[in-house]
């Protein structure tokens, strides 16, 4: 065989390859699709992603120095490490998924959440969210949810979504196991922006805390 169809052979064999590879990562979105949530501080490697929060640190957003008043409660300040998507129009069917562990030494504070779907705006609630309450139970932006308890282990959080500029559903799963499902529909002219976050945003802490977010998979579905 001629060495010049020896390097056609090798030039076919890389792109095949190459086209082997990018059909294998269709659809999932790499590390480098989030940034910095208001400027806090996390590490990761490849998908992997590190948290931590020290007690009283407060967040970098300005809503995180702002004291707040329920009727459920109030808090005085946020605390806050987490990361959001760099595209803001993150309409469509997506799949999000991360193994979490939770280190921390205390009673879980009164709300952390883990993965928000959001809207924007200022002290405004985004269309759904899912994280743990004081009772270490998973909970989220739907009041008569159901209590489910955090595993004591590292575990799967997997968000199923459909974000339109009219609503937003979102299903999430625990070890592949439905906890919740949640339904919000938009006021006026409808969602200008969407996106995603996830990490540790929390109010009324107790201790320290790290959260380990490994395998992060975030994908367009049809």
């Amino acid at each position: 065989m001629g060495r010049y169809k020896i390097k056609n052979l090798l030039i076919l064999s890389t792109a095949a390859l190459l086209a082997t590879v990018c059909m294998a990562n269709a659809g999932n979105l790499r590390s480098n699709t989030w940034r910095a949530s208001c400027n806090t501080y996390y590490s990761n490697s490849g998908n992997d992603f590190i948290f931590k929060v020290k007690l009283g640190e407060i967040g970098g957003c300005r809503s995180d120095k702002v004291k707040q008043r329920y009727a459920s409660g109030g808090w005085d300040w946020s605390e806050r490490s987490e990361v959001i998507t760099k595209n803001e129009k993150m309409f469509g069917k997506w799949e999000w998924s991360a193994t979490i562990n939770i280190d921390r030494d205390c009673r879980p504070a009164y709300r952390n959440t883990l993965f928000q779907v959001h809207a924007g705006g200022y002290l405004v609630s985004p269309p759904s969210w899912v994280g743990i309450n004081y009772d270490n139970e998973f909970r989220t932006n739907v009041e008569s949810s159901t209590p489910h308890i955090v595993p004591n282990n590292p575990f799967k959080l997997t968000a199923k979504i459909n974000a339109t500029r009219e609503d937003v559903k979102v299903d999430y799963f625990v070890n592949d196991q439905l906890v919740d499902s949640t339904h919000r529909y938009a006021n006026g002219n409808g969602y200008k922006k969407m996106f995603f976050k996830f990490g540790i945003y929390r109010v009324n802490a107790n201790c320290d805390i790290t959260q380990t977010y490994t395998n992060v998979k975030l994908k367009k579905v049809k």
